[in-house]
């Protein structure tokens, strides 16, 4: 049987007589014998994430102030 692996994923296997494979399978078609082995697929992919801060005002104020009156 073939399977894909998609950009940004990569695969691993799990082998019903061995367990999870150390191997990672990179981006691809592969092949595996369906009645041994399954794919373990996971999205690999960076996202962007913003994190709120209850003092950034108050940071950013502290540092206006010190560059302004010249103190390091």
């Amino acid at each position: 049987m073939l399977y894909n692996v998609d950009d940004g994923h990569r695969d691993v296997i799990f082998d019903h007589f061995q367990s999870v494979k150390l191997d990672v399978i990179e981006e691809g078609t592969h092949f595996m014998i369906s009645w041994l082995h399954r794919p373990i697929i996971f999205d690999i992919r960076t996202r962007p994430r913003s994190v709120p801060s209850i003092t950034e005002l108050k940071d950013i104020k502290a540092r206006r102030e010190q560059s302004t009156s010249g103190e390091r």
